[in-house]
């Protein structure tokens, strides 16, 4: 009786333990096999997912950035005017967008032919500062980052793709 008891037990146990691991991996197994780079997603297109040591990286969670399918419209935007075009954009419902960092603008511009949209010969602002007057933007014709003004003549056109963090 007591063995039986026992094995009843066990397979309990088992049976509460494999029950538990498919409700814990199912939902990540799923997420992290449905989106990948280039992907729809959110109202624009995946451009990255961290990865361990990112800022944003949880371990057995899935999340990255992802950019709006194409740049805003305008071109002639100041720094500060862009910042708060990118900030007020809603797509399909999803608010939350904000100017991308220099290291997300370059995660941008390394996956730029599978998010597909941006222009050469153009400069993008990021909201990275140098100092109350001074940004950095890149160059997406070479990747290079440059030094721009915020505002002014010199601000120069600059391009806007907002990015979002899931």
């Amino acid at each position: 009786m007591k063995l039986f008891s026992k094995m009843i037990s066990v397979r309990c146990f088992l049976s509460f333990l494999l029950s538990a691991l498919v409700l814990v991996s199912a939902p990540l197994l799923s997420h992290a096999a449905l989106i990948k780079i280039g992907d729809e997603y959110r109202g624009g297109r995946v451009v990255y997912i961290f990865q361990p040591g990112d800022l944003h990286y949880k371990a057995n969670e899935q999340h990255g950035l992802i950019a709006a399918r194409e740049d805003l419209p305008q071109e002639s935007f100041n720094w500060f005017d862009a910042k708060v075009a990118a900030e007020r954009l809603e797509i399909d419902g999803n608010k939350g967008w904000s100017l991308p960092t220099l290291d997300e603008l370059k995660r941008l511009y390394q996956n730029k032919a599978v998010v597909g949209g941006f222009r050469d010969y153009s400069y993008y602002w990021s909201s990275t500062e140098i100092d109350q007057k001074k940004v950095f933007v890149l160059d997406f014709y070479n990747g290079e980052q440059v030094v721009s003004l915020k505002s002014g003549a010199l601000s120069g056109i600059r391009r806007i793709r907002p990015v979002q963090i899931f």
